[in-house]
């Protein structure tokens, strides 16, 4: 049996190992001095493996300079830490995290909360671009580009900055941990009376996490229509996963505690992976939607048109996708959608013929308002219907 001490040594390797290059790669990346010093502290991970091999050669400079690099590390940390939000939003505030049980789950010491989201952002990217044959330099540039432009607004808005991140539970996905808190974004727009019911837009987040961008993004739209936004987080956005359907509606039971919803104004929308979620929409019992908006849409291999449109009975659906997305190709998207309207939906499709899988970010502007108009039309429709 190895002594403690044996054991100690083998730790301080194995950290040395595994922090260094992560923090070198930390720091090509990062683009936050909240990053840079997180990244700095990791390396001083070297700490402890310099401290062993200065006992074994009795250099008592090399055991100060190893306890040197332990206390800057545990200071750069710590003050990172200070300027990690809490996540707590006055209750009056527009942006909120909330948990559908009520509760409160958030982990303020995780790396997924301290790490600014801008840079985990600029840290995928660099592993999509070694990884994903699909993800060249080019969009990784430019996308970096248009990331950087929403993260600096989002970073003006004191609200927005306080709600924390949503991005530990993709790596509690990634560990096999549990992901499936409940977690959920609450946008509430300043002018909405919160004790009367109001249309809700629900967003299904897509692969990689729940964003801040997006319900960055989609608070212009409620803004403007006067509506609320619920953005429920499903770890990377494997919503067929077990208990994807139950986030949803989950979130949507809690919402309405706090804003009260009109149920006959719920409209649902999925961005890649989301399409997913999509399509259980009323798979099981709970509210009942007033319309779909699939934008960049992955759709559910196992669930055919026929079905979806089954439990929808005829309801409005907006489809948006780039011509140019080779992750999500047109003809993929479209033939969806003409199975959809052959099935007994109504279908608007759009697309956007130059643009890829990043429409939302490209072409935001556009796509806000082309969403916006739709609802406001297709809601008046369905009411004309009903009438």
């Amino acid at each position: 049996m190895p002594s403690p001490q044996v054991l100690l040594k083998a730790a301080s390797l194995m950290l040395a190992l595994f922090a260094v290059p992560l923090s070198l790669f930390g720091l090509c990346c990062v683009i936050t001095w909240q990053g840079m010093l997180l990244s700095a502290a990791g390396l001083l991970g070297l700490g402890p493996l310099l401290y062993w091999i200065g006992d074994e050669r009795g250099s008592v400079l090399q055991m100060r300079l190893s306890k040197t690099m332990l206390a800057l590390a545990a200071t750069g940390i710590m003050v990172v830490l200070w300027q990690t939000p809490t996540a707590h939003t006055p209750e009056t505030a527009r942006i909120h995290s909330r948990y559908s049980d009520g509760g409160w789950h958030y982990d303020r010491l995780a790396l997924g909360s301290m790490l600014p989201e801008i840079d985990q952002i600029h840290l995928g990217y660099a592993v999509a671009s070694a990884l994903d044959p699909f993800f060249n330099q080019k969009q990784r540039r430019e996308l970096s580009a248009m990331t950087d432009s929403i993260y600096a607004e989002i970073g003006s808005e004191p609200d927005f900055t306080a709600a924390g991140s949503a991005l530990p539970s993709i790596y509690h996905e990634m560990s096999f941990g549990q992901f499936r808190d409940g977690h959920y974004f609450h946008y509430i727009p300043a002018k909405v009376d919160r004790s009367k019911p109001t249309p809700a837009l629900v967003f299904l987040h897509g692969s990689g996490g729940n964003f801040k961008a997006y319900i960055w993004l989609l608070s212009k739209l409620a803004d403007e229509l006067g509506i609320t936004v619920i953005a429920p987080t499903f770890g990377l956005g494997n919503w067929e996963k077990k208990g994807g359907y139950e986030a949803i509606t989950r979130a949507i039971t809690d919402a309405g505690n706090h804003a009260t919803i009109d149920p006959e104004q719920i409209h649902l929308m999925g961005l890649s992976n989301g399409g997913k979620g999509m399509c259980l929409a009323e798979s099981s019992e709970g509210p009942k939607f007033r319309t779909l908006i699939f934008l960049s849409a992955v759709l559910h291999n196992r669930i055919s048109p026929s079905t979806l449109a089954s439990r929808l009975k005829g309801r409005p659906a907006l489809v948006i996708s780039g011509g140019s997305d080779d992750r999500v190709p047109w003809d993929y998207v479209s033939g969806y959608a003409e199975k959809l309207e052959r099935s007994g939906m109504r279908v608007t499709t759009r697309c956007f013929e130059q643009d890829d899988h990043f429409l939302f970010f490209r072409k935001r502007t556009e796509v806000l308002k082309i969403i916006g108009e739709w609802i406001n039309t297709a809601s008046a429709a369905s009411s004309a219907l009903q009438r």
